[in-house]
């Protein structure tokens, strides 16, 4: 919880800093990477709450995840949906987050690779947005009408918090800009295009821009290692290796790089596939587990993210 209630205190004061301190509006480039890592830890934090082991109790739980990923464009229930069609699937065909990573793995390696998983970014944000920003497909099972209502209420918050943070943010870059929003409400046609295009452009600059060039990004790297990488390898692997669901690794890096693509313990994904119930602060000692009783599926893949990552673009 200190970490969690940290990153959001920590988004609004570190995007609203630049403004605050009058800095050009150019400066808030350079602060694309910490907004975008935030960004990434409330993303993170979502798939925890879908699993309700964020925290307790279960009230705050979905507090955190359904406000947490309105925040960043999510509709939590249609997630929460999507990621069990996730769990669920047996091969990749059928898994809702193939989109990330089959693509780049069926891919010739090398460059041609890498120019699939660097640029592939706006086509997985797209689908994104129609899996779950809006309460989209998400999945085609049957559901309840509470999920059904909470489709639609998840839908109405999505919208409400993205269009405060488009005013929030037009405002901050009118400000840094010495132009004042409101006043320009008497001056016609002129002070009304300074509006439409003043707030776009601040949600462009301090929201959205760093949410894809940063925090998907990081999250379409960490699916695909923790996915692509086993269908790439799976030509060596016995068949069924990954059990009776989509296989998936392990990796254990180390500090700095587990806070980077991994918070809430994400790197232990095996472990996870295989026993999600689990809370994330106990996935350590599962995986300790796994190893100790030789447990079918499990899998570890050893060294860092990022060799993981090259090894992903070799394979």
């Amino acid at each position: 919880m200190p970490g969690l209630i940290a990153t959001w205190i920590a988004l609004p004061l570190v995007m609203a800093s630049p403004v605050f301190l009058g800095a050009p509006w150019w400066s808030v480039f350079f602060l694309w990477p910490l907004i975008g890592w935030l960004q990434y830890r409330i993303v993170i934090s979502g798939h925890e709450a879908v699993h309700k082991t964020l925290c307790y109790p279960e009230g705050l739980n979905e507090f955190f995840g359904v406000t947490g990923q309105a925040l960043v464009g999510v509709n939590f229930a249609a997630y929460r949906l999507q990621h069990m069609d996730h769990h669920r699937a047996v091969e990749s065909e059928q898994d809702p987050d193939s989109h990330i990573y089959r693509g780049i793995v069926e891919t010739p390696r090398g460059l041609r690779r890498t120019l699939v998983w660097t640029a592939g970014t706006l086509f997985e944000i797209l689908v994104k947005i129609r899996q779950k920003g809006t309460g989209g497909y998400g999945s085609k099972r049957k559901v309840s009408d509470k999920v059904k209502r909470d489709k639609v209420l998840h839908t109405g918050l999505v919208l409400l918090l993205q269009s405060s943070i488009l005013v929030a943010t037009g405002f901050g870059l009118a400000h840094m800009m010495s132009v004042d929003l409101i006043e320009m409400v008497d001056k016609g046609f002129v002070g009304w295009a300074h509006i439409l295009i003043g707030l776009p452009a601040g949600y462009l600059l301090f929201w959205f821009g760093p949410l894809a060039v940063f925090a998907v990004f990081l999250n379409r790297s960490r699916i695909l290692i923790e996915h692509g990488l086993p269908l790439a390898l799976a030509k060596e692997m016995p068949e069924g290796w990954g059990g009776k669901r989509i296989p998936t690794v392990d990796i254990v890096p180390g500090r700095l790089e587990q806070e980077l693509f991994a918070p809430f313990s994400f790197n232990y994904h095996c472990a996870h596939h295989l026993f999600m119930a689990v809370p994330h602060y106990n996935l350590a000692k599962l995986r300790a587990l796994c190893i100790e009783h030789k447990v079918s599926g499990y899998h570890e893949i050893q060294g860092s993210y990022l060799q993981a990552l090259m090894r992903t673009m070799r394979v």
